[in-house]
């Protein structure tokens, strides 16, 4: 269990968060910031997002309180929300294949 701080969260309107080190699958993590205690999905590279619920498909990606994209899979909680399942609301079209 993390005893310091390992995420940021810019607002407590977002559903996702910010890593602060490299998050491996498994670590378990309780701060005050967040609900519960979120277990580690998938490694998370350190400054990367991380779900802090279940978001899914076609759902909004809240970062400081707003709408930055959009999911175009499903995360679960506790998975990385990067470029291979977010997709930027400046883009246009999602990616195929």
């Amino acid at each position: 269990m993390a005893r310091v701080n390992s995420l940021i969260v810019l607002d407590a309107r977002d559903n996702i968060a910010i890593a602060l080190q490299e998050l491996p699958v498994g670590m378990r993590i309780e701060q005050s910031d967040i609900a519960s205690i979120l277990e580690v999905k998938t490694i998370i590279p350190r400054g990367h997002k991380i779900a802090l619920v279940d978001i899914a498909k076609g759902d909004p990606i809240i970062k400081y309180g707003e709408r930055m994209g959009h999911a175009y899979l499903p995360i679960v909680r506790g998975a990385h929300a990067h470029t291979h399942n977010v997709i930027g609301d400046r883009v246009s079209t999602e990616p195929t294949g």
